[in-house]
């Protein structure tokens, strides 16, 4: 596995967990203030962004006119 393929998984990762956070917050206080439910629909939405892979971020971080440097194989 590549590194920018690694670095995408963690953004998935990392995103589930957000998902379950917001999930588990609506389900302890399901009527929360405007605030309160403004940043858990932002949280979310990013959340899903990162599961989606978040293309620009993996873009910017592992650009594609860097060469990677060849795989060594054993012969």
């Amino acid at each position: 596995m590549k590194a920018k393929e690694q670095f995408a998984l963690a953004l998935r990762v990392i995103g589930v967990s957000g998902i379950i956070y917001v999930l588990r917050a609506f389900v302890r206080s399901p009527l929360p203030e405007v605030v309160v439910l403004v940043v858990r629909v932002v949280c979310a939405v990013f959340g899903l962004y990162l599961i989606r892979g978040a293309p620009l971020l993996v873009k910017f971080a592992y650009p594609e006119s860097t060469a990677e440097p060849p795989e060594k194989t054993s012969a």
